[in-house]
């Protein structure tokens, strides 16, 4: 009887809201059964009964499930997680995507986006932007889903205004990057004080070790400020390509394209107009390395 009455407490104090609720109890007791409904151990490897939210965050966040309510928000497959700063973000499961490796075998990729909110509402302030996790699966024979590779902890996927720039449509893009993997590019920007900028980025799908994200330079005008035909409207874009290159050993060459255009009164050390540049990916630096034959970053020129 008092043991029963343990359990009910403990179902209860940890149910997740979405709306009104997040995780419900008879999910929280479920998973208190067994550990064992939700994941198994195939030698070191991570293998999981299904992809569905449930599984997903018990497996890769069960001690950091909080309770949450949240305001206006209707999403289903949403948790409360506590981040590292102690505060209790909104979690959302991002419908599972597909795509065929460089061999033709099915993938399956799943996306979690942390938020950041206050008081039930989600934090859209211009530099706030969801924590993204990225986990890639395949299916075995018995049905179930063995964990490839994940992101690494320090992922960071650009956004703005409480919002990722890494959207599902870019899942629609998975393309072969490299000798044997695939991968995505995704783009974002915003304008703020008097300047609009442009920036993208490669996510490699490696099957072994940690996705990887390799952030390629920015663009930026400062029509925040100026009108077209304004005679101090200026700015300049770099445009980026992957270069397919079948002797490559690892990620395929990029092509970066300059243009600018106005008079820049705040840059006076961009290449060329029009001048364009191959830069190679770096197996040994884990990196693009760039024409001046450092690490190509968000702001390197």
């Amino acid at each position: 009887m008092q043991q029963n009455m343990l359990m009910k407490k403990t179902i209860t104090h940890f149910s997740i809201l979405t709306s009104s609720i997040l995780f419900s109890s008879s999910l929280f007791a479920e998973q208190m059964q067994s550990p064992k409904t939700a994941v198994s151990a195939l030698n070191t490897a991570i293998v999981v009964k299904n992809l569905d939210y449930k599984t997903i965050f018990m497996q890769f966040h069960q001690k950091d499930i909080r309770y949450l309510k949240m305001k206006d928000i209707s999403m289903d497959q949403a948790v409360g997680l506590k981040g590292k700063d102690g505060n209790i973000d909104y979690a959302v499961f991002n419908p599972v995507q597909t795509y065929q490796n460089v061999q033709g075998e099915k993938r399956f990729i799943v996306r979690l986006e942390m938020f950041e909110q206050d008081d039930g509402l989600i934090i859209t302030g211009h530099p706030s932007r969801p924590k993204v996790e990225l986990y890639l699966f395949k299916q075995l024979s018995n049905g179930q889903y063995q964990l490839l590779s994940q992101s690494r902890p320090d992922l960071d996927i650009s956004g703005s205004w409480g919002e990722s720039h890494l959207t599902a449509e870019d899942f629609q893009k998975i393309r072969r990057v490299g000798k044997a993997q695939m991968g995505l590019i995704y783009s974002g920007g915003y304008t703020s004080t008097g300047s609009h900028s442009e920036f993208s980025s490669l996510i490699v799908l490696n099957e072994r070790g940690w996705i990887e994200e390799y952030p390629f330079g920015i663009s930026e005008d400062n029509s925040g400020a100026y009108e077209h035909g304004d005679p101090k409207l200026a700015g300049f874009s770099k445009v980026y390509q992957l270069k397919v290159d079948p002797t490559a050993p690892n990620l395929y060459p990029i092509q970066v394209t300059y243009s600018s255009f106005g008079k820049m009164d705040w840059r006076d050390d961009l290449p060329k107009n029009g001048s364009i540049f191959t830069i190679q990916f770096n197996e040994k630096k884990n990196c693009y390395i760039n024409q001046k034959g450092k690490c190509n970053t968000d702001f390197d020129d």
